[in-house]
């Protein structure tokens, strides 16, 4: 596919502000692989990725309209995922700790077995025990390994786990990755310096 010049694409974008969903199409079309690929480095699992995406897109759309032409595009966009991927997490997180606190205040279960929910406590638990977070699948590395490197990246900071996916997956210069995550270059490597040594810790068994 022919790549988009910059005045074709500051037409496309003009009239998607305008409201023709087939220019926007066109304006994700050339990147949206690139985004998807962010997602996935950003999520824990496949399917949540592909929720960040979507959601991402959305809100770009919508957005549109506000988008000045003072960045790139694909800078613009860039930083739409990466905030949309960090909101999902926290909403994640906060959702998770909502169940497992809201769990630990509820009644034990009366003499019928029961909670004050109706819910056979011993069943529930036991289900839960052996509940798993689902991994991304690698057919490039073996599943422990592939495993092991989701645990790393999930222990880095969020801006940490940002960095490292721009600079290093994506391979997105420092000085870009500074204005999508809207910091300075010195920040930038910072980050980057944390993640690595963080990871060179996580994973020295395999490195």
């Amino acid at each position: 596919m022919p790549e988009i010049s910059l005045t074709n694409e500051n037409e496309l974008i003009i009239r998607a502000q305008n409201g023709c969903i087939s220019s926007f199409e066109q304006l994700i079309k050339k990147i949206d692989k690139k985004m998807l690929s962010l997602a996935a480095g950003l999520a824990s699992t496949h399917d949540e990725a592909e929720d960040i995406y979507q959601e991402a897109m959305l809100i770009a759309y919508k957005a549109l309209p506000k988008f000045r032409m003072q960045s790139q595009f694909s800078t613009w966009l860039y930083r739409i995922v990466v905030n949309t991927a960090i909101s999902s997490r926290r909403k994640l997180r906060n959702k998770i700790n909502s169940l497992i606190y809201g769990r630990a205040q509820e009644k034990r279960p009366d003499e019928s077995g029961r909670n004050e929910y109706g819910e056979n406590w011993e069943s529930y638990e036991s289900y839960t025990a052996g509940e798993k977070i689902e991994e991304p699948d690698s057919a490039m590395i073996n599943e422990q390994l592939s495993k092991a490197i989701t645990k790393a990246l999930s222990d880095l900071s969020e801006r940490e786990r940002v960095a490292f996916v721009l600079c290093h997956q994506q391979e997105i210069k420092m000085i870009d990755a500074a204005q999508i995550m809207q910091c300075s270059d010195g920040a930038i490597k910072n980050y980057l310096f944390r993640a690595r040594q963080k990871m060179q810790v996580a994973l020295q068994d395999y490195i």
